[in-house]
């Protein structure tokens, strides 16, 4: 699986990822609101293998975004079969925020998800205060579905389905 945006390549995780991207998790900003702990670099190893897993068990998993630029890995956007349905999530360096990077990674995902694989109904939650995944997910138009506790934070949950790009 590749995929390209004019400043993006998006692209399975590999082993040769887990350095960089436990750079990434060990930043207490970037985790503020996911569980606000950082990830040791087995813990970030651990969820690279997971995505890699995945891929060959659901044929999809997160994805590796990257600067077409110099291919630095930024961070991360795709799909995750969890019990409560398909979790469509993304999480990125702080060094990349601001500049609608996450945008364009998430509409390219997004579509590959429903025009490559067929996917129907997808989910996203994010924490209340997490203003920026939430413009990423209603510009995308994903559908507010309801409020929640989920590992014990304030989330809201929004929905999106196949026929969008239908």
């Amino acid at each position: 699986m590749l995929l390209q945006t004019n400043r993006l390549i998006i692209e399975h995780f590999k082993d040769s990822d887990i350095p960089d991207w436990a750079k990434i998790e060990s930043d207490a900003d970037v985790r503020r609101f996911v569980d606000g702990k950082v990830l040791s670099l087995k813990e970030a190893s651990e969820y690279v293998e997971m995505n890699i897993r995945q891929y060959q068990t659901h044929g999809y998993g997160r994805y590796a975004v990257r600067l077409k630029e110099n291919r630095k890995l930024i961070g991360m956007c795709g799909f995750l079969n969890e019990l409560y349905g398909i979790d469509f999530g993304y999480r990125y360096s702080k060094d990349s925020w601001g500049k609608g990077l996450g945008f364009e990674a998430a509409k390219e995902v997004l579509e590959y998800g429903y025009i490559e694989l067929g996917l129907g109904r997808v989910l996203g939650l994010t924490a209340e205060q997490n203003y920026g995944s939430i413009k990423i997910l209603e510009k995308l138009g994903f559908k507010f579905e309801e409020k929640l506790l989920f590992n014990n934070t304030k989330a809201l949950k929004y929905y999106f389905t196949r026929n969008k790009f239908l």
